[in-house]
């Protein structure tokens, strides 16, 4: 797992490091005559641009389907989703509940307290919302160093340590990308000097706005490789640049609803996992065109999409289920119960029994949990698919939500 650390050391034009056995890196990214000046057009006649562009519509489709609340249902869940993952991608594990508390304080989700967001979190929310809700607004330094401060509001990282927050690095210190093999350092990236970075990100921020004004999916992978490859950050710069690619995104959709989780992709496909290292890194140091590294975006905006089309199916089925429950009278373990199993989306195939229901609802008895699950047999909520003694099953009786007509 690569790591992103500022450590001593230098590195000359000719990207050679002293005292590493004089092993050649190559040109950096940067350090090539055509960084910042890709041409990829011919890349819109791919099958991978093509792809992506019938999955989005697909998605933009399904939504316009959706009602006020399913919309803020749905928009919740590849937040939470989006939040987590992009954390995970950085070594970072959040609490969930944290999550889901933030999110609902952003959206105003009133049935999901929100006593236990974390400031942090908050931050993480912020960003992630700022950068689609707000996509027309011009992307700024200012922006940016709130976006990043947002993460760290303390003014450490993840382990405690202090950094530079709300501004772009200044350290003398080169910032590496490193992983140790034993004792051995390797080095997979050197970014620009942080006496660059600045008229670096002034060349970024330019053509960012610039180009808004005519902005495609393609956009995004640009946009989030020259931010990272500038690393103007001393920490955050991954999260920071799967929101601008977010932000891309939503430009090109016109359209201010988070509708997918790039970062769910990368984090829960070792396929895409490793397909992004590798073309990050090879086109870092100059080893790939950058046309590797969008293809590779549109192919997994394209599987975000896909995946995003299963969960947003799964909010209807959900809103349906409870639709179709609202005169019944349910229990607070009951509720709590049908929920985790909605929750847990087409991917949930188990019957449901009572091991199960004792150990999500938690320190209840056996005959507690035989008698909550048969009484909602009787009200139609479960219906059996076993009736044999402790080994009794049952299955959700309204799986599937009223006909719609989905796009072919």
């Amino acid at each position: 797992m690569t790591r992103l650390i500022a450590i001593n050391g230098s590195c000359d034009h000719n990207g050679k490091e002293p005292g590493r056995e004089g092993r050649c890196m190559g040109y950096w990214c940067w350090q090539k005559k055509d960084w910042g000046s890709w041409n990829i057009a011919h890349l819109k006649g791919s099958s991978e641009y093509e792809a992506a562009i019938r999955a989005v519509g697909r998605i933009n489709t399904i939504s316009s389907l959706l009602s006020d609340d399913d919309q803020i249902a749905s928009e919740a869940v590849l937040l939470e989703e989006e939040s987590l993952n992009t954390s995970l991608i950085e070594g970072r594990v959040l609490d969930r509940d944290s999550v889901r508390a933030s999110i609902a304080k952003k959206l105003g989700i009133e049935s999901i307290a929100s006593n236990k967001s974390t400031r942090d979190v908050d931050g993480l929310i912020e960003t992630l919302t700022d950068a689609t809700k707000n996509y027309e607004e011009k992307l700024t330094h200012e922006r940016l160093y709130r976006w990043q401060a947002s993460l760290f509001p303390r003014g450490r990282d993840e382990k405690g340590y202090p950094i530079e927050a709300e501004c772009y690095r200044t350290s003398g210190e080169d910032m590496k990308v490193v992983t140790m093999k034993g004792r051995k350092e390797i080095v997979h990236y050197i970014a620009p000097p942080s006496a660059s970075v600045m008229p670096e990100m002034d060349r970024f921020v330019r053509w960012f706005n610039k180009t808004s004004q005519n902005p495609d999916l393609m956009r995004g992978a640009i946009a989030s490789y020259w931010f990272v490859s500038i690393h103007p950050f001393e920490d955050g710069n991954g999260r920071v640049s799967r929101a601008i690619a977010d932000m891309c995104i939503a430009q090109a959709e016109r359209s201010p609803h988070r509708l997918y989780s790039m970062s769910n992709t990368l984090k829960n496909s070792k396929q895409f996992t490793d397909r992004y290292y590798e073309n990050l890194e090879a086109c870092s140091r100059g080893e790939k065109p950058i046309d590797e590294w969008v293809l590779f975006f549109l192919d997994a905006l394209r599987e975000s999409a896909e995946w995003s089309e299963i969960l947003i199916k799964d909010v209807m089925v959900k809103a349906a289920f409870w639709d179709n429950c609202r005169n019944i009278q349910i229990n607070a373990r009951q509720n709590k119960f049908l929920n985790w199993v909605l929750d847990q989306g087409s991917e949930f195939e188990s019957h449901i029994k009572r091991q199960r229901y004792a150990r999500i609802v938690g320190k209840i008895s056996d005959s507690t949990a035989k008698r909550d699950l048969q009484d909602l047999k009787e009200k139609g909520v479960l219906v059996s698919v076993q009736v044999t003694g402790r080994n009794a099953g049952y299955r959700l009786s309204h799986e599937k939500p009223p006909a719609l007509e989905f796009p072919g």
